[in-house]
């Protein structure tokens, strides 16, 4: 799939729906939404014309196809990414390697399954089991510098399908039911989707993005398993569901990313009324949590432009 098929075959509504993302209300062919591109809103002002497929955030002057939308809702992701998961290319390359996602269709040796491009809401969970040691996927996690103590009570091995296809990735599961799904090769979630809340009881929230930064926090600062609660967005444009937990606690600890998306919603969080305090400077070289992690576990990344450079250090679990 290309960028033009892109466009033109799949709907934006779909998209933003597969990403647990509703209208406020609807007239005629535009359709309006709290932006999911900004932080909290009260009155809807991201509009999207069914008719011509296009969205428009008035907010900060903006537009355009769903491309343009999934680049910035997938914000860490590069444009051939972006492709390869609205596309489900991301999952066809993922069957040909014995370190990615496992078919359990057959096939002749070598040949790469056929996947016709899915709707994001075609993915199909199937059956959840505890994640078990030595698995593709636990090793996978391994290089991402979490062991399977700190994962276990938080992480399934999801069995999901698309089309006729059966495929295994990391589960993490949301508040609606939904999972976040991962492997070496694939990055995607299950409908609906939503913010997960590990509520220890305490009166501090440490807020983070993603599931493998709520994970890589756990290995680096694992104190916080008795002093704080966790709130994981699995997506920036969820924020606006987190304010109601958010603003139960004393104290919010703000782990977001070190980009401009990340930057700015903690800039925003701050200036929110709510009791927030950046924590960012602990990860203060690196993009977020996680590549902390893997830098002191001794599998640098390869430094991304603008975070400065990696130095050496360690690390557990809920």
């Amino acid at each position: 799939m290309n960028i033009q098929q892109i466009n033109s075959e799949i709907s934006i509504t779909d998209y933003l729906a597969s990403q647990g993302i509703q209208p406020a209300y609807r007239r005629g062919c535009d359709w309006w939404y709290i932006s999911p591109v900004r932080m909290a809103e009260r009155s809807p002002s991201f509009k999207v014309n069914t008719r011509l497929n296009r969205w428009y955030d008035h907010g900060t002057g903006e537009g355009g196809k769903v491309i343009d939308l999934a680049l910035r809702l997938h914000r860490t992701a590069s444009i051939r990414e972006v492709i390869r998961l609205l596309s489900g290319q991301t999952i066809a390359s993922a069957a040909t390697s014995s370190h990615g996602i496992q078919s359990t269709g057959k096939q002749a040796e070598g040949e790469v399954p056929p996947l016709s491009p899915a709707p994001f809401n075609s993915i199909k969970v199937l059956a959840a089991k505890p994640l078990e040691e030595n698995s593709p996927l636990a090793n996978y996690l391994l290089q991402r510098g979490i062991s399977l103590h700190t994962a276990g009570p938080f992480c399934q091995e999801v069995s999901f399908s698309i089309g006729s296809r059966r495929y295994e990735a990391i589960g993490f599961q949301n508040r609606s039911g939904g999972y976040e799904l991962r492997n070496a090769w694939f990055k995607g979630s299950s409908s609906p989707k939503d913010i997960t809340f590990v509520d220890n009881g305490a009166g501090t929230v440490c807020l983070v993005e993603g599931f493998m930064d709520f994970l890589s926090l756990l290995e680096l600062r694992p104190r916080l398993t008795t002093s704080s609660s966790f709130l994981v967005l699995n997506s920036l444009a969820l924020v606006n569901r987190s304010l109601d937990v958010l603003g139960r606690h004393r104290q919010v600890l703000l782990f977001l990313d070190h980009d401009q998306a990340g930057r700015k919603v903690t800039e925003r969080l701050l200036r929110s009324g709510l009791n927030c305090r950046d924590r960012s400077s602990l990860y203060q070289n690196y993009k977020d949590v996680n590549e902390l992690l893997v830098a002191r576990r001794g599998k640098p990344k390869k430094l991304r432009p603008g975070f400065g450079h990696r130095k050496g250090a360690r690390g557990r679990s809920l």
